[in-house]
């Protein structure tokens, strides 16, 4: 049996592939499904689209001698392939979906109330936009609602198209702005001090560079060696200044030369015994050294200072060696005076 007979058990039409061989019992129970339901599609529309999914997905029309499933269901329902598109698409949407999300053979309880062709007219909704249509609505009023939605899409895509254009204006005028400033106004330079250390050797992080006339940007870069030059500078030897010795006619003098030694370079520190030692370069080559640390003068609660003094020749072996007393270094200062 084949070509467009008419199989009186099943009242199958079947396809030109088919050549009277035994048919899969679960392809005709697909069709005999799918015939039930178009028989009472309007209550039966969601399980019709579920059986023509099914017979679509299972392959069942090859059975009937198709190779195309929708010309199997137009030659024995006739039923088009937009049509039998739409009732699948409405099961797809609007059945009630198990744990796995898979499409059950009954409606969501949600649309229930709605028929057919308000649910195909509902298709093209977003979800939360089919919220707003109600079972009593007509098709008219859905579709009128539709259409609301368009102009509404339409009008917000004009309002984003120009907001998009007047932004694309307003950046480009910012460049042609930003261009014919930077053209017309020079850069402001910035600093040394207010840019602070570049070489990362300044332990305060700070800069006292004067730039020298803006031909440098660090002291390490320039050859004048200027007394503003960065502390931290160790190329070269540091200038030691001292006090310009006084002339000093009488002991008296020479003791007050002595007891201001704070005016004095201070030549190192001892943080650990509170030790400081002064230091002046004498024009014979010696030097003096008062060595100043603080004590706490038990009996008065005070804290006191008081100085240890020191004779430094060109050839000294030990510091503690060169120890003396303010009479021997008033003496030193008055044979000075006569070389």
């Amino acid at each position: 049996m084949g070509g467009d007979d008419m199989d009186l058990t099943t009242g199958i039409v079947f396809g030109e592939n088919y050549y009277g061989d035994e048919v899969n019992e679960l392809a005709v129970a697909s069709f005999n499904y799918v015939k039930q339901d178009i028989a009472d599609v309007k209550k039966r529309y969601i399980s019709l689209g579920f059986h023509l999914h099914e017979m679509e997905l299972c392959g069942y029309h090859e059975e009937l001698g198709y190779d195309n499933f929708y010309e199997c269901i137009e030659k024995n329902f006739h039923m088009d392939k937009s049509a039998v598109s739409r009732v699948i698409a409405v099961w797809r949407e609007f059945c009630s979906k198990g744990d796995s999300n898979s499409g059950k053979v009954w409606i969501d309880d949600r649309y229930e109330k709605y028929s057919y062709s308000q649910l195909v007219e509902m298709l093209p909704l977003k979800e939360k936009e089919r919220f707003k249509v109600n079972a009593d609505m007509t098709v008219s009023q859905i579709r009128n609602y539709k259409r609301s939605l368009k102009e509404k899409a339409k009008e917000q895509k004009s309002l984003t198209d120009a907001l998009n254009t007047l932004d694309t204006l307003v950046q480009t005028s910012k460049k042609k702005k930003s261009v014919a400033t930077s053209q017309s106004v020079p850069e402001k330079k910035v600093l040394p001090y207010e840019r602070g250390c570049i070489t990362g050797k300044s332990p305060s992080g700070t800069c006292v560079c004067c730039g020298c006339g803006e031909t440098v940007e660090c002291c390490a870069d320039c050859e004048i060696d200027c007394n503003g030059r960065c502390g931290w500078i160790e190329d070269k030897e540091p200038v030691i200044t001292q006090p310009e010795l006084p002339v000093m006619k009488n002991m008296t003098q020479r003791e007050e030369f002595i007891n201001s030694y704070k005016s004095w370079n201070i030549w190192c520190r001892n943080e650990c015994t509170e030790e400081t030692f002064y230091r002046y370069d004498l024009p014979d080559g010696y030097a003096i050294v008062v060595k100043n640390y603080p004590y706490y003068i038990e009996w008065t609660k005070e804290e006191s200072e008081t100085e240890e003094y020191y004779l430094l020749d060109s050839g000294y072996r030990h510091f503690a060696d060169c120890k003396t007393n303010m009479t021997v270094l008033k003496e030193h200062l008055k044979n000075m005076n006569k070389k």
